[in-house]
């Protein structure tokens, strides 16, 4: 049996009292379950081909220059993979896009991590990132440009500043949300800084993190392209403007699904198996 069965009674030693016993798990009962199940991935599939069917079904309804259908627009995405042109104008946007998030996630930690520890830090800085966080990403995207130039920098520039106030609001509600009770426990027994901050303060913190990331990635995606299609000569939203002004919307659904598909494989080749490995210490969901 796993569990002891709890309406048995045992004496107490020295006298005729008994005490319940509480129910102990086993240890089979505290080995986590696997998260990964072929299950998640099969219905991920399907919820793809139910999208492309959808889009198949309603672009039989429209004309190719408004809707082309799935099979049109994957046979383009394929021909454009055979060009190496494709791989320089998408590796300059990823370029771009890792370049300014990691000016995002530095800058958002800091600034998070003031507001959440320092009530002065946030009564002063609260207003900054709230300013900044309304105001339109194309805004910093000219500007950028206007400063810096048709270049690199102004796309970096750009993303960065657009999603540092992403990652400090997720970090500034993360830090403020930690649960004291854990960490005056752990003074309780005599823990060291490092083992707070290490196994009680950090795995509270994370899941805000990882929160910021996703959040901060797409953000720097759709910041990458309209800088690229204000006034740069490369990447993919240059190359959605390029075809743009030719009116072919086959190629400019082929370049966006490129750059989803990338997209996708940075969440789940990347971020998702960070994210299980760091969070591996909480319990799963089963049906």
């Amino acid at each position: 049996m796993s569990t002891v069965e709890s309406n048995r009674d045992v004496p107490l030693a020295g006298g005729p009292g008994t005490v319940p016993v509480v129910p102990v798990a086993s240890e089979t009962d505290l080995v986590p379950t696997p998260r990964r199940s072929w299950r998640g991935v099969w219905l991920r599939a399907l919820s793809l081909v139910s999208l492309v069917a959808v889009w198949f079904i309603a672009s039989l309804f429209f004309d190719e220059s408004v809707l082309p259908g799935p099979i049109r627009v994957f046979g383009t995405l394929v021909s454009n993979l055979g060009d190496s042109e494709t791989y320089f104008h998408l590796w300059t946007t990823v370029y771009r896009v890792v370049a300014g998030m990691l000016i995002a996630v530095v800058l958002g930690l800091v600034i998070g991590l003031v507001m959440g520890l320092s009530k002065f830090g946030e009564e002063f800085l609260d207003s900054w990132v709230l300013v900044a966080f309304t105001v339109p990403s194309v805004v910093y995207g000219i500007l950028a440009i206007l400063w810096f130039g048709l270049n690199d920098a102004a796309a970096i520039v750009a993303i960065g500043v657009t999603a540092v106030p992403a990652v400090a609001i997720n970090m500034w509600q993360g830090v403020k949300a930690i649960d004291l009770s854990l960490v005056r426990m752990g003074q309780a027994f005599h823990f060291s800084r490092s083992a707070i901050l290490r196994k009680l303060v950090v795995p509270q913190v994370i899941p805000y993190l990882l929160a910021a990331l996703r959040y901060a990635l797409g953000l720097s995606w759709k910041i990458a392209t309209v800088v690229e299609l204000i006034g740069l000569s490369s990447g993919v939203g240059y190359q959605l403007s390029y075809w743009f002004g030719l009116f072919n919307m086959t190629q400019v659904l082929a370049w966006t699904i490129l750059f989803t598909i990338v997209l996708l494989l940075i969440e789940f080749v990347i971020l998702k198996p960070t994210e299980y490995w760091l969070t591996r210490w909480r319990p799963s969901m089963q049906n």
